[in-house]
Parts: structure tokens; C-alpha cells; sequence
């Protein structure tokens, strides 16, 4: 796991885990919604998501995201912790992973994608 730099300028990345790019397809079925949304799976680190979805969903939303790969099915239960326009993306979501993962689970997903592109 990687640590901030405590002596790091103000406003540089100050995440506790890496974030690996990856482009995923994805399901997320919302919780108490009986409507499943497809989408992206843009970057994922240890502890959360980056989701594109066609829709906007609610902070605070209970989601389980379905994640299918060559040789890999997730199902990763979480809660949207903000949701915004990124990089010209409208309805891009921030996803707060329920269990923390190891950090190999996200250095898998990243290389899998790269070995798919």
C-alpha cells in the first residue's frame, strides 16, 4: 500500500492507494433498484472505483458492480462517493469499495486490461 508523502506539495496526490488506468465493461445494479446500468470501469485502485455510467447516480447510493474479463468474473460491492464531469465525461462516479482489496487485485485488473489492448 502506498502512503502520501507527508512533506508533498499542497494539492498533489495524496491518495493512500495507486490507481491503475483500465477499460473495463461493467454492470451496476443499484441497490433496491430492480434496473441495471451498464458502463465503464475507467481506473480502480485498492480501495475504490472510477465509473463511467449513462446515468447519474446518488452520493450515498448502495451499488454492486459486475466486472466480467477473459478468465474473471467481480462482483464488487460499493457505495458512490461523488459523482461529477470528468475529462469530458458527464456521469463519471467515484466508488468506495465496501471490502478493502488486496493490492494485488487491483494490479491484476490493470494488467489484464493491457494484455486485452
Amino acid at each position: 500500500m502506498e502512503r502520501p508523502d507527508a512533506n508533498s506539495p499542497k494539492g498533489s496526490e495524496r491518495r493512500q492507494y495507486r490507481r491503475y488506468p483500465v477499460r473495463f465493461s461493467v454492470t451496476v445494479d443499484p441497490e433496491g433498484s430492480r434496473q441495471s446500468l451498464d458502463g465503464a470501469l475507467l481506473d480502480v485502485s485498492g480501495r475504490g472505483l472510477l465509473l463511467f455510467l449513462h446515468q447519474t447516480l446518488p452520493v450515498g447510493e448502495r451499488v454492486g458492480v459486475q466486472l466480467e474479463a477473459p478468465g474473471a468474473a467481480f462482483s464488487l460491492p460499493g457505495k458512490i462517493v461523488w459523482a461529477a464531469t470528468r475529462q469530458g465525461l458527464s456521469h463519471v462516479h467515484g466508488v468506495e469499495l465496501e471490502r478493502e482489496q488486496d493490492l494485488r487485485f487491483a494490479e491484476h485488473l490493470f494488467k489484464m486490461a493491457h494484455e486485452l489492448w
